[in-house]
């Protein structure tokens, strides 16, 4: 299983390493919508994607990663008083947008596929 991780934040990215490593599913990480040059046409199984950007428009990189993972589950994450941001990535392509909050708690099941 292929888990792409598009994430600038290095708590939130090794948060994400230590849950997969724990369950040893092996993650790749990009801060933007390019996948790693070296598994351009891996297929994804789960796409997780930072929705509090500090570099270009959230909805941008999620609708990228669905182009790059067409049959990949996509959760978000971020803030939850960015309610409208997480509104428009579920309809730019997120199987699933969650508060930070809630995603840190049900990381080891959402990388499961649970």
């Amino acid at each position: 299983m292929a888990i792409w991780v598009i994430v600038e934040d290095m708590m939130f990215r090794t948060k994400i390493e230590t849950a997969a490593g724990a369950l040893g599913i092996a993650v790749h990480t990009t801060a933007d919508a390019a996948p790693p040059p070296a598994l351009k046409h891996e297929v994804w199984a789960l796409v997780i994607v930072d929705l509090n950007r500090s570099n270009g428009d959230p909805i941008d990189v999620v609708q990228a990663a669905r182009r790059q993972a067409p049959s990949a589950r996509i959760i978000g994450y971020g803030s939850h008083v960015h309610a409208e941001v997480m509104t428009k990535a579920l309809q730019a392509g997120c199987t699933m947008a969650l508060p930070r909050s809630a995603f840190v708690q049900r990381l080891p099941d959402l990388l499961l596929g649970k």
